[in-house]
């Protein structure tokens, strides 16, 4: 059974690969950057000061990225840098924005409102398909363990304090490219699964890739503000190109890639789960948020 789950997930990615690779010449936005996504073990942040362990994790890495046979130099330390929350919204039971491959989220912070709307796939040519307009507007490629590529377009608005959030209408009006799914503008929507995660993200930390610097962050997520024990802990790097000219040279891409691949190595840290963050909140508590009877 394992055996065959990580063929499928090695078949998945090598298809992932050759959409890719086929279609750089004409491929549409161009990727403002490139991030290196990998899950962590949360019960290793557990406690009230997961600093600790942040730094403990940090060193670690410190110490394998800049050893024979990596030897690519580091800098800075993890330091937390946002404390906020993050809700998701979606239909109830029909999870209309999810099966469309859109992510709708609102994140709070020193009660500032912003919410991000973005359309993933694993095909570039259907992730640029859907160009999203708003603030810092951006056209990615995620990065998972093994080395599955996604992309993504997205973009972030910012809400009043007193704006609802509660009805198709309004993710549709903040985003005019919604318009194309001809959705029910009165139906409701709501907070996936009720939850509303705590998030702590750790940044400072980076890695010299030649022409460009990997920067890290570390996030952990916690199901209610009081819990000392994250659900979710991720780590990742990335590094983008300012040029618009997709300017990843083979140094940064092969570097890049050495770091990934010695980051998943560290068995102590990885999590053997490949539950991302956004499935963790679709997942949530024992009724599914999606296709409820």
């Amino acid at each position: 059974m394992f055996i065959t789950r990580i063929t499928k997930i090695l078949f998945v990615c090598i298809i992932s690969l050759v959409v890719f690779t086929t279609s750089l010449a004409n491929a549409g936005p161009v990727i403002t950057s490139r991030e290196y996504k990998l899950i962590l073990v949360p019960s290793n942040f557990n406690g009230s000061n997961p600093e600790n362990a942040v730094n403990d994790y940090w060193r670690e890495l410190q110490l394998l990225v800049e050893g024979e046979p990596i030897n690519i130099d580091t800098k800075g330390s993890l330091t937390l840098a946002k404390n906020r929350t993050v809700t998701f919204y979606d239909t109830p039971g029909t999870c209309e924005l999810k099966n469309k491959d859109l992510v709708f989220r609102e994140r709070v912070e020193n009660e500032e409102r912003e919410v991000v709307l973005k359309f993933r796939s694993p095909d570039r040519y259907i992730a640029g398909s859907l160009p999203i307009s708003g603030d810092k507007s951006k056209f990615e490629e995620d990065i998972s363990k093994p080395f599955c590529s996604k992309f993504s377009y997205s973009a972030k608005k910012t809400i009043s304090a007193t704006k609802n959030l509660n009805k198709m209408d309004d993710p549709v009006r903040l985003y005019p490219e919604l318009e194309k799914y001809k959705f029910d503008m009165n139906e409701a929507i709501k907070e996936v699964n009720g939850l509303t995660i705590s998030e702590k993200v750790y940044e400072g930390g980076e890695v010299d890739l030649g022409n460009k610097d990997g920067e890290f962050g570390l996030t952990l997520w916690y199901d209610s503000p009081s819990s000392t024990e994250p659900k979710i802990a991720e780590i990742s790097f990335k590094y983008k190109d300012k040029t618009n000219k997709e300017d990843y040279s083979e140094k940064v891409a092969s570097g890049a890639k050495k770091v990934f691949t010695a980051m998943q190595g560290m068995s102590n840290w990885v999590s053997d789960k490949s539950q991302t963050k956004t499935s963790f909140v679709y997942e949530y508590g024992t009724i599914p948020f999606c296709n409820k009877n």
